[in-house]
């Protein structure tokens, strides 16, 4: 059995690609928007929405015989694989990591600034911006309060309470809020910053996956200036940025066993050495926070 941590498009087509090749998984995510990137997926998996700490991980990864965790979360999801790179040392399993491409930031254009965390973009939205235009997501937004207050500001944010609660709570305005859900096209980011009259664009190294490209090429066209916070640095010993090569490298490592029942269940022996059981694990399943 293979836990696979999602929260991307890229982890339900990872499901696709373990389905295809006739390994067992049980997928976690955090929140019930992630849960239904999976419909796709059949038959569908058996699906958790939690949030694990490491000895909680750990113990779910004894119950349920886990060969190996296959983390496929968003590239600043960096809690949940330092999380899953804590449990799988303990249990004695192996961690492979599936993260999506960067994007090659020199072809686009020369007024991009890569800056290494959310405080060293803030500074630079104090020190140039005039009209902001913030695309780091609703967690982010709490360090921005100083340049909300001062500067114009307008954050673009998913269309959910959650995310509204959360901007809100930040010391948002309703005017300061745009509430979309991607993808968007090149000609849209275009649009946005000029109905706005951007000058400044913050955003995420989150690839091409997550619409970093076109938000860079529409701010090439108008000539803005782009900071681009870099992703978080973390010692994967197992990295790769090819969907298929991840999967093969969990069925090396894993010692996973093909062929075996698409509902995943845990009564079948899916790895090579059995892995020691351990008490039940109570968890909230499909839909509700753990």
């Amino acid at each position: 059995m293979i836990l696979l941590l999602s929260g991307t498009s890229e982890g339900r087509v990872l499901g696709q690609h373990l389905r295809a090749a006739g390994l067992p998984f049980v997928a976690s995510v955090t929140t019930p928007e992630a849960k239904a990137l999976f419909a796709e997926v059949d038959p569908p998996p058996e699906i958790l929405v939690t949030r694990f700490s490491a000895d909680m991980l750990a113990t779910f990864l004894r119950e349920r015989r886990i060969c190996a965790i296959l983390d496929a979360t968003h590239p600043f999801a960096h809690r949940i694989s330092e999380t899953a790179m804590q449990a799988a040392a303990q249990v004695d399993i192996p961690y492979v990591r599936y993260e999506r491409p960067a994007t090659a930031l020199s072809r686009h254009h020369d007024q991009i600034q890569v800056v290494p965390d959310v405080s060293a973009a803030v500074q630079v939205c104090l020190e140039q911006g005039t009209r902001i235009f913030l695309t780091t997501g609703t967690k982010t937004l709490p360090a921005f309060r100083e340049v909300t207050a001062r500067k114009w500001v307008m954050a673009r944010i998913l269309p959910t309470v959650a995310s509204l609660s959360q901007a809100l709570a930040a010391g948002l305005t309703p005017a300061q809020i745009l509430a979309l859900r991607g993808p968007f096209s090149q000609a849209l980011e275009h649009a946005l910053l000029r109905e706005y009259r951007i000058d400044l664009l913050v955003t995420k190294e989150s690839g091409a996956a997550g619409g970093l490209d076109t938000k860079l090429a529409a701010a090439a066209e108008l000539g803005i200036r782009a900071v681009v916070i870099g992703r978080p640095p973390l010692p994967y010993a197992n990295l790769y940025h090819d969907l298929e090569q991840a999967v093969q490298a969990v069925i090396r490592l894993g010692g996973v066993e093909r062929g075996a029942s698409p509902t995943g269940s845990t009564a079948d022996p899916f790895c090579s050495a059995p892995r020691a059981q351990s008490s039940v694990l109570a968890m909230r399943k499909d839909g509700h926070d753990g």
